[in-house]
Formats: C-alpha cells, structure tokens, sequence
C-alpha cells in the first residue's frame, strides 16, 4: 500500500496493480477502484503492535497487570491484555461505552453472571451494565473498551471513574519509573 497522501494533496493515491498472470484482468469495477483510493488516501493505517517488543506489561491493581496495545482519541477506544498472578478480585464497576473480552488464557467470571469465561471465549459487555470481575490464577483476557469505567466503592458510592486517558498515563508513569521509552505508536 502506497503511503498517505499529504493533506495539502488533493489528488487520490495511485493503488498499485496486485501482480497478475499475462491473461487476468482486475475483477474491481470503476467504482470499486475509486473507493479503494478514497481509502488509501483518507483511512488511518493499519497497525502492527508486537506484543513482545512494542509494548509491556505493568502493574494496575493488586495482583492485576496490564499490557496496552491501543489508545485511540477519536473514539476514547483502548485495547489492553489483563492478566493476573493470582486468584483475583477487581472491585464492582460500570462501563459507560460497550466492551468485547477474548479469553487468551485461564478463567475469569463476574459474580453477577453464571458463567465462565475459558481460552477462545469472547464477552460482549453493554454500556451501563455493573459487574464484579473476577480472574483467575495465570488468566490473561484481550479487553477492548469503548469510554469510561467507573468504579464503585462497597456502598455502592462512586469511586473513580478511569477512561483511555487514565490508562495511557499507568503505562506511561510505569515506562517512565522503570526507564523505558513509552512507545507513542500505540496511539492511533
């Protein structure tokens, strides 16, 4: 894929031909070539994040970590990996915009909920709904959250309320106590 355009460029991207046989022509219609440039000109890159290199874990609550893979801005959109060391309890919490969960390793439940989260399941949580969040020893879930999470307190009175802003600056401070340069291509 060719690189963005400059804004000040008002033409479209030039696509380069996929590579053909002497005897195959493109099956994409007029119509489908200029979508394609309007993408090339106006989407956002794709992203590759290497989960060994490009990002690390650090710590969140108790016996909780995290390892961010996206802050997103326009959206208030971030993508962390939680895992736990141990048997873990994260406090009840509401979330203010849609969240998806793909179990990576381990087991994790809400105490609301009858189920049970295993490696390969996906969690679909709908904005506004409070849930106890539970982990298991050597869990690790790729969350996706849209918005805030506000935490409660036991009698039920508000907390804290974090968002992709509050997560960004945990994964900073922690890059900048253990000397590591934050990667600023999370962001996107």
């Amino acid at each position: 894929m060719s690189p963005p355009a400059s804004t000040s460029d008002t033409s479209l991207p030039i696509r380069p031909e996929p590579a053909k046989s002497a005897n195959e022509e493109s099956k994409l219609t007029p119509l489908e070539k200029s979508e394609l440039a309007l993408a090339d000109k106006y989407s956002s890159p794709d992203v590759y994040i290497n989960g060994e290199t490009d990002t690390c874990w650090h710590p969140w609550h108790e016996n909780l970590e995290l390892k961010p893979l996206r802050f997103e801005t326009r959206t208030g959109t971030f993508v962390v990996v939680l895992r736990s060391s141990e048997d873990t309890w994260l406090g009840k919490h509401r979330h203010r915009g849609t969240v998806t969960a793909v179990t990576l390793k381990g087991e994790w439940n809400y105490k609301e909920y009858d189920w049970v989260a295993r490696p390969g399941d996906y969690v679909v949580e709908n904005p506004g709904t409070i849930h106890t969040l539970h982990m298991s020893k050597g869990a690790e879930v790729v969350f996706t959250v849209s918005g805030s999470l506000e935490f409660f307190n036991d009698d039920d009175s508000l907390k804290n309320t974090m968002d992709v802003f509050s997560y960004a600056q945990l994964y900073y401070e922690h890059c900048k106590k253990q000397g590591i340069k934050p990667n600023d291509g999370l962001w996107y």
